[in-house]
């Protein structure tokens, strides 16, 4: 991993945004679109498959329209959790869905241990409480679980939290891993650039496993 201080000291200036309301009514209009391109949505496919094993009951946090699952991908259940229940019922890989809003809330509104990976694709920008959330994925974890976290650089610049602006790419993978040790309960940190060998957007995982 890159170039960041292993040490952050966190403060609450870190997580302001350019438009500070409420995500609900952001997010209440559906976006049936794609937030990276194809072969990055490749890419984020193949380390879906490299990090969970077949026949699992997962959580995508943040969920959209779309959870980018490789095709024939083998799973017990797929749970979505985001804002937009519309772009979540068209979303083919969902088996159910929950609308919570984790900013508002960090608490995830699921049972303790009952899912065998998390995966958050291109949203870690937005997030306003991560350790939070981090303590929570924890929680709602089966222990050796994995926590997947793929980002780009691409976002919503008006709600992306000011510390992910103020970064490049390495140094938000530093970030990602400063959440998971300050959430504490995790295993080692792993980093990968997933990014295709093209001219395309760049793709990054940062996973982790619950102690």
């Amino acid at each position: 991993m890159a170039d960041a201080p292993r040490t952050i000291t966190f403060v609450p200036e870190m997580f302001e945004r350019m438009d500070d309301s409420d995500d609900t009514r952001f997010y209440a209009a559906p976006r049936k679109v794609v937030h990276i391109d194809e072969p990055a949505i490749r890419a984020a496919g193949q380390v879906i498959a490299a990090t969970f094993a077949p026949n699992g009951v997962l959580l995508d946090l943040m969920s959209s329209w779309r959870s980018h699952l490789p095709k024939g991908f083998v799973k017990q259940k797929l749970v979505g959790l985001g804002l937009n229940a519309e772009e979540m019922a068209d979303n083919p890989d969902l088996d159910e869905y929950v609308v919570h809003n984790v900013n508002a809330d960090p608490r995830l509104p699921l049972a303790d241990a009952s899912f065998d990976g998390v995966v958050m694709t291109v949203s870690i920008q937005y997030l306003t409480h991560p350790i939070e959330i981090f303590t929570e994925v924890r929680r709602v974890l089966k222990v050796g679980a994995p926590f997947l976290v793929l980002f780009s650089n691409r976002m919503f610049p008006t709600k992306a939290v000011r510390v992910w602006q103020s970064l490049h790419d390495g140094q938000r993978a530093r970030l990602i891993e400063a959440y998971f040790q300050e959430a504490g309960g995790y295993d080692e940190v792993v980093f990968t650039d997933a990014s295709p060998q093209s001219i395309t957007d760049p793709l990054y995982a940062v996973c982790a496993r619950k102690r």
